[in-house]
């Protein structure tokens, strides 16, 4: 299994989706291993993540590609395929998590070695692999590499259209939906336990008994929605002082951030901890949590949903689809503040209706919590993420079950 990043966590939801993939298959008939780049010398090029191991041959560089050289995108795809087709894990199958770079190499090197590989189509929306962003220029390529892999995983119908749309419709395509994982139950006691135990590591995490911790999990970048709420605080703090805000993750207007929030009087009020091994705690300690972007739908919301985190949700296309709800029906919760289903909308373009959402649910915590739970139930019922594992594996046992038939059937 083979992806851009795996850990830590906050700062990329597909490192999140990667990590816990690999995780459940591990706990299945699967043998894995999980091939990822190091952002420098001083990471260790393997390690042991609970039951498999993880690898990290190739040095990447946090400042770019080059034209040529070392730090040039050639070498890093040579670099990468080589070390797949001479390392001692003899895989039967090569799995790419995203349809970037990674996926040229690993499709050149399946074909290589006469193993199936598959590649997924990650992210939705703006954030998705087939959108070109700012430091991506080589996405026409990389969608050329990735739909001549023996599968194509696509996480949402939006996705599947809008590669039809760009012209690959005939890609191998296998449409298997996000998942939520079935969490443990958590003690009526376990949040505060937890705060105490965080503010200790960290003193910015320190929450008043009368607190209400407002949780947001993006990358901090121009293409992320954290800014709607980053820009928002400070009136939303002025209506219900008793905020305290956590920016988990990281990225290159971090420090923009920072300054702007402290500049607005909310230096006591915040927290920006960067990124963490494992989030669970983290959703455990929180109240709530305001998520503005398209980024997040493959891993971190659904996080969030397991641990019953009351959810903002800006009315966004990615959030209808992931929710399967309409653009009528948001609209009219937005406007009537009344909301039902567990999900408290709002407007990006109109802060006002951040606060209402926010308001509503700080008025009564236990009713928020009971609404998150219901949700809970519903979402594991219609993604549930056993179904999806299932799915994947599926996949992998067809494609690697029909590459040795086509070798028994060699003369």
């Amino acid at each position: 299994m083979i992806g851009r990043h795996f850990w830590p966590l906050g700062a990329f939801d597909a490192a999140g989706h990667l990590m816990q993939l690999a995780t459940m298959l591990s706990a299945t008939e699967f043998q894995v291993d999980v091939v990822t780049p190091r952002q420098a010398n001083v990471w260790s090029e393997r390690f042991q993540f609970r039951e498999f191991n993880v690898h990290r041959p190739i040095r990447m560089f946090r400042t770019g590609w080059s034209s040529r050289g070392d730090r040039s995108i050639s070498k890093y795809i040579k670099s990468l395929k080589e070390w797949i087709c001479e390392n001692r894990c003899s895989p039967d199958l090569i799995y790419c998590d995203q349809a970037r770079e990674e996926s040229i190499a690993v499709v050149e090197a399946a074909k290589q070695l006469g193993i199936p590989s598959v590649v997924r189509i990650a992210g939705n929306g703006s954030a998705s692999d087939l959108f070109e962003t700012k430091g991506r220029r080589n996405v026409k390529r990389c969608l050329q590499a990735a739909v001549r892999a023996d599968a194509v995983v696509v996480n949402s119908g939006s996705v599947q259209r809008q590669l039809i749309i760009d012209g690959f419709d005939g890609a191998p395509t296998c449409r298997i939906p996000i998942g939520v994982v079935r969490g443990a139950e958590a003690s009526s006691n376990l949040k505060s336990d937890l705060r105490g135990a965080m503010a200790k590591i960290n003193g910015d995490l320190h929450v008043f008994d009368t607190g209400v911790v407002v949780l947001s999990v993006e990358r901090m970048s121009d293409q992320s929605g954290l800014m709607t709420l980053v820009e928002s605080a400070r009136v939303l703090s002025e209506r219900l002082p008793n905020l305290c805000y956590w920016f988990i993750g990281d990225g290159p207007k971090r420090d923009s951030i920072y300054s702007y929030l402290k500049g607005e009087g909310l230096r006591q009020m915040m927290a920006m901890p960067g990124s963490f091994g494992l989030l669970s705690d983290v959703f455990q300690a929180a109240d709530l949590m305001v998520h503005a972007g398209d980024d997040g739908f493959q891993n971190q919301v659904p996080l969030a949903i397991t641990h019953r985190l009351p959810l903002v949700i800006a009315n966004g296309e990615t959030a209808r689809e992931f929710f399967a709800v309409s653009q009528q029906e948001v609209q009219e919760q937005i406007a009537s503040g009344q909301f039902e289903t567990g999900i408290y909308w709002f407007d990006p373009a109109r802060p006002r209706t951040l606060r209402i959402a926010i308001e509503t649910i700080t008025q009564d915590l236990d009713r928020a919590e009971a609404k998150a739970t219901e949700l809970r139930r519903t979402m594991q019922t219609v993604r549930d993420a056993s179904a999806s594992l299932e799915q994947y594996a599926r996949l992998f046992r067809r494609l690697i079950d029909a590459k040795r038939n086509d070798v028994n059937d060699l003369p």
